[in-house]
């Protein structure tokens, strides 16, 4: 695709939607245009692959600009810019013979996939007569049209001229369930690079070919990336629709899914509903949170609402003890800790329950990423950076619960290893931030602690390792740089005694007096008399 056009009023919407156009084909030139008028004034001079067009515009909406672009230019694929609440619009545009369209505002994602649709289209379009193209668009843009009404139906609901049409269109029954079939990896393109047209293509026919005839099923794909297809089964009475054979015919058709494509599929169904019509979005839900509950679950691969819907409950749960004790685990290289710790972490996390996946990753991804500050002193910024954007991705990734508590615990040891590696080199490192820290700021009221949360440690774990490479603690090695600087003082300036204290970072004047004795065996005031080079501690 070399040419493709942006047409909308809203200067914004042009704008975002030109970029991400532009960012998924970098070598494509995007026109905009701000109503149908200037957009075919621009046709004129010039092809377009496709032309995205909005369809309420002042001068000439978008409708009249489809019927006039038709007869300027078959080959030019027209995308609808709509929304849910103009959702007839869309329908009405696709029977003129627009391609398909997609809903505001817009998603990267969707445009991706448009494209690569439309790209698929023109390929195919090269290697068919004239009148097989003409057949196959009308055929192309009813299946959107329905397509889109379906899912409209399902996930927000419709009017009853609408469902008629469905009615009519697919000799929908009046009770029925919904049927969610996904692929489970988050990488199928990677794991099957042959793409995914083939299995899409194959699903709906295998689900039929499972079913006996009796089974009434009409099948469609969700708009988003995943691999998501929507399966709406009815019948005359409620007993007829999920039945044991029904659910042994979707345990068999996920199986051969598996088989053939070598991807690990989650099947949910809903219960079943007397009035689908009007109960069809509460289906979707129900079959989406059963197809969500596999990736706890394992083992089957068909999960009916039924069996997990006492046991689906909101996570509530608090991981600042948790986050510490990994820490510490990390930081003291406990590799036996860290494991019964994460196993007794993510058995807890389903006592209560089967949480709902997407809280669930958040829950998870938000944990290692409090943890990280852990390694932060031991990597650079950059490293760390790249560290935390690939523990994000490995975990969304996973295909189940048991897999991301082995990569969580195989992102914890990543951790530790690090510092396993590098915790001479940086100890020192830390020590000589910690020492400069100190010559920095002996003046103010400096203490461990605070100079531990700079250098994210805990102050026990700094407190060890200063001791081991300075050979004294911390406030030693503080108060020794204090005397060391009153003693320049004293030979250096005529401020009185109480005032050094102060200025080297001593509160209290009498423990200033004590600890300077007990180091030169004299007083301040002594030591300023004699006027003698510093002494040798006592």
């Amino acid at each position: 695709m070399n040419r493709i056009m942006v047409v909308d009023d809203e200067a914004i919407q042009r704008r975002v939607l030109g970029k991400m156009i532009r960012e998924y084909l970098p070598g494509c030139e995007v026109v905009e245009a701000s109503n149908g008028k200037t957009a075919l004034d621009i046709v004129q001079t010039a092809a377009f692959d496709v032309i995205f067009t909005d369809i309420k515009m002042p001068i000439m909406d978008g409708f009249d600009f489809i019927e006039h672009m038709k007869k300027l230019s078959t080959a030019t694929r027209i995308i609808i810019l709509s929304s849910y609440r103009y959702f007839e619009y869309a329908q009405r545009a696709l029977r003129l013979g627009a391609f398909d369209y997609v809903l505001k505002p817009v998603k990267e994602e969707s445009i991706g996939l448009l494209l690569d649709k439309v790209r698929e289209s023109i390929e195919k379009e090269k290697r068919v007569s004239p009148e097989e193209i003409s057949r196959e668009q009308f055929h192309i843009s009813m299946n959107a049209y329905y397509g889109h009404l379906l899912g409209e139906w399902v996930q927000n609901g419709v009017s009853v001229a609408k469902f008629q049409e469905l009615e009519q269109q697919y000799s929908l029954e009046p009770s029925g369930a919904v049927i969610i079939t996904r692929i489970e990896d988050n990488t199928p393109g990677d794991l099957y690079p042959e793409g995914l047209d083939d299995i899409r293509g194959a699903m709906p026919g295998m689900l039929v070919s499972m079913l006996s005839s009796e089974n009434r099923v009409v099948s469609f794909f969700a708009s988003n990336p995943k691999l998501t297809m929507i399966s709406v089964m009815t019948a005359k009475r409620p007993d007829e629709v999920i039945t044991g054979a029904v659910l042994a015919a979707l345990e068999e058709y996920g199986q051969r899914l598996s088989d053939n494509y070598q991807l690990s599929f989650a099947i949910g169904v809903s219960n079943v509903r007397a009035d689908l019509f009007r109960e069809a979005s509460v289906c979707y839900n129900e079959a989406l949170d059963a197809a969500d509950s596999r990736y706890f679950l394992g083992g089957d691969r068909v999960v009916t609402h039924g069996s997990v819907s006492g046991r689906i409950a909101p996570l509530h749960y608090d991981f600042h003890k948790d986050e510490e004790l990994f820490k510490e685990y990390i930081r003291t290289d406990k590799a036996d800790l860290l494991l019964k710790h994460t196993d007794d972490l993510f058995r807890r996390f389903l006592e209560n329950g089967l949480p709902y996946r997407e809280q669930w990753l958040k829950s998870i991804i938000q944990l290692v990423l409090h943890i990280a500050p852990v390694i932060k002193g031991f990597v650079s910024d950059e490293a760390y950076t790249s560290v935390l954007r690939e523990a994000e991705n490995s975990l969304t990734a996973c295909a189940s619960f048991k897999e991301c508590q082995e990569q969580f615990l195989e992102i914890l040891r990543g951790f530790m290893k690090m510092m396993h590696n590098s915790r001479g080199r940086k100890h020192a490192e830390v020590i000589e931030k910690c020492v400069n820290y100190i010559e920095e700021h002996y003046t103010g009221d400096i203490s461990l602690e605070h100079a531990a949360s700079l250098l994210y440690f805990s102050p026990n774990y700094l407190s060890m390792i200063f001791k081991s490479h300075l050979g004294v603690s911390f406030t030693k090695y503080l108060s020794e740089i204090r005397l060391e600087k009153a003693v320049q003082l004293l030979g250096d300036s005529d401020m009185k005694v109480y005032e050094i204290a102060g200025k080297v970072g001593f509160k209290d004047e009498k423990y200033f007096h004590r600890v300077f004795k007990a180091k030169y065996g004299l007083t301040p005031d002594e030591y300023r008399k004699k006027n003698a080079l510093p002494l040798s501690p006592s």
